[in-house]
């Protein structure tokens, strides 16, 4: 499995991968079809670097669909699911979405409203990945910071001026300046504004 993005099918009816398979491909996605949750978790790599979405039918004999997801999440693997069932109840279905499944939809398939599921769990894919990879960034740029950097970098992402940060820290409004240059090139931003944007986009 590669980071490009992949449709996954798990179902081990093989009339319905089949259709599923001729579907989305028609569409332009990129498949990965498997019978059976196990062949799946064998060809997962261990790193959780699967990227694109699941397609998971809840009634397997070997492993159900929310047993599937909750492996997902033990693993860490955050693709958004969409669960396919012939047999689903509204309770079932009330549980795989509060534990994150991106939707549930009953066989036979509304191939439309399956196609445009799809895609919305591609773009949700894309932007948590998107994000995860930024989150990695300024985790490297702050681990280029001394602690007092790191303390000062906080004030000034909180829009404190330098005078405010001197005075508060007991040092001299030059060493917060030279500090300040230090820590916008260590972090790759050119100003203050920058640099609290950076920070709250990742919850930092």
């Amino acid at each position: 499995m590669t980071e490009s993005p992949i449709v996954y099918i798990i179902d081990d009816d093989d009339a319905v991968r089949a259709g599923l398979k001729l579907l989305l491909e028609s569409e332009g996605f990129q498949i990965e079809h498997f019978a059976s949750a196990v062949e799946f978790f064998r060809s997962c790599p261990k790193d959780c670097a699967c990227r694109g979405c699941i397609i998971l039918d809840l009634q397997m004999p070997d492993m159900d669909g929310l047993a599937v997801q909750k492996q997902l999440h033990a693993l860490g693997i955050t693709m958004p699911i969409i669960f396919l069932s012939g047999h689903g109840t509204v309770p079932t279905a009330v549980q795989a979405l509060r534990h994150g499944a991106m939707d549930f939809i009953e066989k036979p398939v509304d191939q439309e409203l399956l196609l445009n599921c799809v895609r919305r769990a591609l773009q949700n894919d894309h932007d948590n990945f998107s994000r995860v990879a930024q989150h990695r960034v300024v985790e490297q740029h702050l681990a280029r910071l001394t602690h007092r950097e790191r303390e000062i970098m906080d004030m000034i992402a909180a829009g404190k001026p330098n005078k405010v940060v001197a005075i508060e820290l007991g040092i001299s409004e030059r060493t917060v300046e030279l500090h300040r240059s230090r820590i916008l090139k260590k972090m790759e931003v050119k100003n203050a504004v920058e640099l609290a944007q950076l920070i709250s986009s990742t919850g930092d």
